[in-house]
């Protein structure tokens, strides 16, 4: 029975996250609020909600190694299965800005974490501090790159009004779904209401019954959060990826991939521990490094050739299934 509301937990979070972003966006929309910060608010933490919410509800219940595992399996997935199963479907072409930038910071901020984890026997509530205070100079990045971009595009723009309409048309970012007027917002206040309780609901439901799985069967809260919340989680991800694939917008899914990874570290892990210290075990180190391989695997490709195809997609499935293999090993 455990295993049944996991697994509806997973999907209830997933949908909630959904919701949640939909009606955010709605209501940003109409009340005005430039579009470049939707999307990077909005957007960017919309794909991380599944892990942001089940990082506050352990941190509450000091459950939270199960978001650290989380987290680190997350940001696994997220290269290995998304963005692999993505290329696998249609090689991708990377921005050469992102390969020299974001995917480097993203590897900065992962050497940090673990630089964190081997300096002591938990990831401390100050250590959360200076990983939120990471999350907002990531924050002040975008937002200056996106301006700059515009700037760049459309000099004479200002930060207001039209900044929206020239936004949407140049599909920079994506605000709900459909226009909206503001006879709406009632609606968008009740799908974000809707989309808040489900999250929570659905994260109550994943913590709660994989912690009662890992205590039944003897397995740790790191493995069940590395391994199936992980996967449930990426769920969002491997969604945006392959649409934005499919639309032609293979920008969207990598950058989408390198943000959530970021965002998943610096703003999920740094609220979590200040919430309540997370104590670390031995067996997280070795699966940090697995994270931090996948994204040097990544960013090689991406800075020889621009792009990552077919093969390379193949070969990180591959790597992930033999992780996944090591990974049951131990429990034997």
């Amino acid at each position: 029975m455990n295993y049944i509301l996991l697994a509806i937990g997973l999907v209830i979070l997933v949908k909630g996250a959904d919701l949640l972003v939909d009606g955010a966006s709605r209501i940003a929309k109409i009340l005005k609020v430039p579009a470049f910060i939707v999307g990077l608010i909005f957007v960017s933490l919309g794909t991380s909600a599944p892990e942001s919410t089940i990082g506050i509800i352990s941190g509450f219940s000091g459950t939270n190694l199960l978001t650290l595992g989380d987290v680190i399996g997350s940001n696994i997935v997220n290269i290995a299965i998304v963005m692999g199963i993505t290329a696998m479907a249609l090689p991708l072409t990377i921005d050469s800005m992102v390969a020299k930038r974001e995917i480097p910071i993203s590897l900065a901020v992962q050497g940090l974490l673990l630089f964190m984890l081997i300096t002591g026997s938990v990831l401390s509530g100050f250590e959360g501090i200076i990983l939120l205070l990471g999350m907002l100079t990531f924050v002040l990045y975008v937002v200056n790159k996106s301006k700059a971009v515009i700037r760049k595009e459309k000099p004479d723009t200002e930060f207001e009004g039209d900044v929206f309409e020239y936004l949407e048309n140049q599909k920079v970012f994506s605000q709900g779904k459909g226009r909206v007027r503001k006879k709406d917002l009632p609606k968008a206040i009740v799908i974000f209401i809707g989309g808040l309780f489900a999250l929570i609901g659905g994260a109550q439901l994943v913590v709660d019954n994989a912690v009662q799985i890992a205590n039944s069967i003897g397995l740790s809260e790191e493995f069940i959060g590395i391994t199936i919340i992980a996967f449930g989680t990426s769920l969002p991800e491997l969604v945006t990826c392959l649409t934005a694939v499919f639309k032609k917008e293979a920008d969207i899914a990598v950058g989408n991939i390198i943000g959530s990874n970021i965002i998943n570290i610096l703003f999920v892990l740094g609220l979590t521990s200040v919430i309540h210290p997370i104590l670390i075990n031995n067996y997280i180190l070795f699966d940090v490094l697995v994270m931090l391989l996948t994204t040097i695997l990544l960013m090689v490709p991406a800075l020889v050739h621009g792009k990552i195809n077919r093969k390379w997609g193949f070969f990180m499935v591959g790597l992930y299934i033999i992780f996944l293999a090591y990974k049951i090993s131990t429990l034997v």
